[in-house]
């Protein structure tokens, strides 16, 4: 059965048949029990597996407590660890190789097969045949890198000269995904600022209108870091990618991180950074927009008076904010701003947080339970972080809960809301109006045009149609102070992860931001 395996493997099925015959001999089978670990990441490796049936996963060891990180399963056929011995490499395992859930039936050849080629110089030349042709195809990721990265790159040659920089100047790579029309407007000017007064290091970046998953992480091979907005995904698989590419820092254009696997992201060695705070006046100002167009029905008065119609009738019809009750449900800074806001309606302030505001007792808000907001409250503001605890706050189970004809606004979190839940709260006449400016599926349809194209998410249809929702498309942080400080703490983290000034070690050997520690969510030695 050995020697027909070698025959199925694409490794060594064009070894001549004599050297396969003397594998054969060598090679001794294991039957591995489910879940039974091989080898241990960080094991030395004394010997190469190859696969009959089952299979094999590797992993990763988590840098925190949890799961380990599935980086690949090598099915039957497959090989593992032929690099090291083949090459006479004494390494380590880079990870931890686990019987899949059918266990696995595996042929193992250790130092003998050393002794092999040394008895035998026509299989040394075979072996080293392998070798190369391993390494041929391995070539085209090694280009991409000399290409896409370093010092030799042309572009960045290109770079230094038209500013009279010599070569040994750190040109800074970064390759900015999901780019829109803003992104590069905003960012070339001030990319240009930056390479205009810093004297040691320029900074390139590279833009594309794609955003970041499996399929699009290679675009990122040689580049030093990578900038991304709020529905890239860098899932443990895309940060495996961008680590063997060369990626040191993903670098979020935002304040939110929920699609950044950070447990991933420590343990393949990637810092990542974030904007912290623009302007919460944006948001919360919008916020204030979306309920007044709500309540008083601004997008059907304005679509109205457009068509020169200029009666009044119960559609139109509005409440005071004055004397209602308001609930807030989450009072960091954008939420202590709205509720300055609302204070200034004359309103009854309510407000919820598991860490309540001295700001905002001062403004007359009294905190009190979710409950007590839902039972009591007219209009309810969602300002929460998405988190295990916050997503679906607004679901199903909790209409009955809601005070009649409820106006909800969320410009925070689109898993905040069940939007199945909203629609239905809305049919019912529970919830009498909503203003969003997230949605819970919105990754594939935001900040795209799909005015051409057919909407197949039945959900944001009835979103669409519905005229007691007024929908914008993640914009609540779009102003041009807001733009401003996004684009300028972008380029300070570039620049302070580069110089090396971003990471240092604090009394408990933690790894922090040292210019602005809440700008760090994930940190890494590399850039030490």
């Amino acid at each position: 059965m050995s020697r027909a395996l070698l025959n199925k493997t694409i490794l060594f099925n064009d070894l001549s048949d004599s050297f396969k015959d003397e594998i054969a001999k060598i090679m001794t089978p294991i039957e591995v029990p489910p879940g039974h670990i091989v080898t241990k990441e960080g094991e030395e490796i004394t010997q190469f597996m190859i696969v009959e049936s089952g299979s094999l996963i590797r992993t990763k060891a988590s840098v925190e407590e949890g799961d380990a990180i599935m980086l690949d399963e090598i099915g039957a056929n497959g090989v593992t660890g032929f690099m090291h011995v083949a090459a006479r490499d004494s390494g380590v395992a880079y990870a931890t190789l686990t019987a899949g859930n059918e266990g696995a039936k595996v042929w193992t050849v250790g130092i003998e097969f050393d002794h092999l080629l040394r008895r035998n110089s026509d299989f040394a030349i075979e072996t080293i045949q392998i070798l190369t042709q391993w390494l041929r195809r391995e070539t085209k990721i090694t280009r991409a890198t000399l290409h896409g990265g370093r010092r030799d790159d042309p572009t960045a040659s290109s770079l230094r000269k038209s500013l009279n920089r010599p070569e040994d100047v750190e040109v800074f790579k970064v390759m900015c995904y999901d780019t829109t029309s803003w992104v590069k407007e905003n960012f070339e000017p001030q990319v240009k600022r930056f390479n205009e007064t810093h004297e040691h290091m320029l900074l390139m970046i590279d833009y594309t209108q794609d955003r970041l998953d499996v399929n699009t992480a290679s675009y990122a091979v040689g580049y030093d870091a990578v900038c991304l907005f709020v529905n890239d995904t860098a899932s443990a698989e895309v940060i495996k990618t961008l680590s063997l590419g060369g990626v040191g820092l993903i670098a979020m254009r935002c304040a939110g991180f929920d699609r950044v696997d950070l447990n991933a992201a420590k343990t393949f060695g990637l810092s990542v950074a974030r904007v912290p705070a623009y302007s919460p006046y944006a948001v919360a100002e919008h916020a204030i927009a979306l309920l007044m167009s709500v309540n008083r029905k601004i997008h059907a008065a304005n679509t109205r008076v457009k068509m020169a119609n200029f009666t009044l009738d119960s559609g139109l019809l509005g409440m005071d904010i004055h004397g209602k009750n308001v609930g807030v449900l989450g009072t960091g800074k954008i939420g202590q701003i709205l509720c300055r806001i609302v204070s200034g309606f004359g309103a009854n302030l309510l407000a919820y947080d598991v860490f309540e505001s001295d700001e905002v007792k001062l403004l007359g808000g009294k905190y009190v339970s979710k409950e007590e907001i839902f039972k009591t409250c007219d209009v309810i503001f969602l300002m929460m972080p998405l988190l295990r605890a916050t997503k679906h706050t607004i679901n199903s189970e909790m209409l009955p809960l809601l005070k009649k004809g409820v106006i909800i606004i969320n410009t925070s979190r689109g898993g905040l809301i069940e939007t199945t839940a909203l629609l239905e709260g809305i049919k019912s006449g529970i919830i009498g109006g909503a203003g969003i400016d997230v949605y819970e599926n919105e990754g594939e349809y935001f900040f795209q045009d799909w005015s051409a194209k057919s909407i197949e998410d039945p959900t944001l249809v009835a979103l669409l149609g519905n005229n007691k929702v007024v929908m914008t498309a993640h914009q609540a942080f779009f102003t041009r102070e807001a733009i401003e400080k996004i684009v300028s703490t972008t380029i300070e983290n570039f620049g302070e992860y580069s110089e090396g000034f971003i990471i240092r070690e604090d009394a408990s050997s933690a790894r922090k931001w040292e210019i602005s520690p809440s700008k760090c969510i994930a940190w890494s030695s590399k850039a030490l």
